[in-house]
């Protein structure tokens, strides 16, 4: 049965030899997608709490569609992470994902932002 290559090439950080080696760039994408996947979800519950009289307000609805959409993007985000790394694979679809990830979700939060401004 072919293995990965159990090498850790220049820049990259293996934290156990379960999981692949990670690169800079794969610590900062898991990083934003766990904070800015956190934000969103606070701001959604935020505006549902403050929404006491219409729980159901163009506003809270749209801060938890995107808290949603967004949680969804970067859960694939930081699976596809591992599973690009674990097979040292650098292509397109490994790009899509983090950039859609990283402008996605910074998007996702000046738009929840910016809808409450409305």
């Amino acid at each position: 049965m072919p293995q990965a290559d159990p090498e850790v090439h220049e820049n990259e950080w293996r934290p156990s030899r379960n999981l692949p080696p990670l690169n800079r760039m794969d610590l900062v994408g898991i990083a934003v997608a766990v904070l800015g996947s956190a934000a969103l979800i606070l701001i959604a519950v935020i505006s549902l709490d403050h929404d006491r009289t219409n729980p159901y307000s163009a506003v809270t609805i749209a801060r938890v569609l995107l808290a949603t959409g967004a949680l969804l993007v970067n859960m694939a985000h930081v699976v596809g992470i591992f599973f690009f790394e674990s097979v040292d694979y650098h292509g397109p679809f490994q790009r899509l994902f983090a950039r859609l990830s990283l402008f996605g979700t910074a998007a996702a939060l000046i738009v929840a932002l910016g809808i409450g401004l409305l």
